[in-house]
């Protein structure tokens, strides 16, 4: 959370801190809305995310991120929310908070069958049942544009709290830091585990990973979970924000391998054939044969 060191600090963060922060929450919603109301799209794919994540009705989405939007520019540009201006999307805020915390416990509660206590092909299945029936992708697609719905009406509140409602002004502060914490640490949680999820279909024997991805329509759907989970952590600033410095290389190494079975296949077989030739060099070395020999003979 670069622009708040220390939120924690009751009262100690400036509010211009907060803003910026709202403000680099979500890098761009063009995605989200190509997949979600675009050409291609699934008719009412908006309101089956939601009816499956228990979500209250947002009505039109894309609208209230305009009006938000717009809000903003104003804000923006004379310095100050006119009044008949704020009353427009006073009313967005708690549904649009509502409807976020559902949405991301909707995409952990879809994630959640897809253990490493399972078998790899079970873990296969479930992959493709949670991209298809699951609505995954979609469902990070809306939980993108509506956080940054929410971040901009917190951004607005602030400015409301700034110019007419001062003794709200701690009490809204907080509210911002809160929502700014659960992004954080919630939506990059998120990120991680759907990575490793989908990281684990380059787990086995290379004859395993052969008959996995043999099927087109398997790579397809795996090809775009993968897809999905880029665009969330294009869309959220993940790397900005350090979400994935700790992970597993492997991790982004099997990712990478999805677009195409034979990257897939030649990575699990050269850390196979890594291993036979380490194992070859320890026996030979135990053998007494110089290391420089077993290397030759390789």
């Amino acid at each position: 959370m670069n622009d708040l060191p220390n939120p924690d600090v009751s009262g100690a963060i400036p509010a211009d801190a907060i803003v910026r922060a709202l403000a680099g929450v979500v890098g761009s919603v063009e995605a989200a809305i190509v997949r979600l109301r675009g050409d291609d799209a699934e008719p009412d794919t908006v309101e089956k995310v939601l009816a499956g994540a228990g979500a209250p009705d947002l009505g039109d989405v894309v609208a209230h991120h305009n009006a938000l939007t717009r809000a903003i520019a104003i804000v923006d540009h004379r310095g100050a929310l006119p009044e008949e201006e704020w009353i427009t999307v006073a009313e967005l805020g708690p549904l649009l908070s509502s409807v976020v915390q559902r949405l991301r416990a909707y995409a952990f509660e879809i994630l959640g069958p897809v253990e490493p206590e399972i078998t790899v092909s079970a873990h296969v299945a479930l992959l493709l049942t949670m991209a298809d029936d699951g609505r995954f992708g979609e469902t990070l697609q809306l939980l993108v544009l509506v956080e940054d719905a929410t971040t901009m009406w917190q951004r607005l509140r602030i400015e409301r709290a700034r110019t007419a409602e001062a003794d709200e002004r701690s009490e809204v502060l907080s509210a911002a830091r809160v929502l700014l914490t659960e992004h954080f640490e919630q939506d990059g949680e998120l990120l991680r585990r759907g990575r490793r999820a989908l990281a684990r279909v380059a787990e086995g024997t290379p004859l395993e990973v052969v008959r996995r991805l043999s099927s087109p329509r398997t790579m397809r759907t795996l090809a775009r979970l993968r897809e999905d989970l880029e665009d969330f952590r294009s869309a959220c600033r993940a790397d900005a924000a350090g979400w994935l410095v700790d992970e597993d290389p492997e991790i982004a190494d099997a990712l990478d391998s999805i677009d195409s079975p034979l990257k897939s296949v030649g990575g699990v077989l050269g850390r196979g054939l890594a291993k036979v030739s380490d194992a070859r060099h320890r026996a030979a070395e135990s053998d007494g044969e110089s290391e420089e020999a077993a290397r030759e003979r390789d």
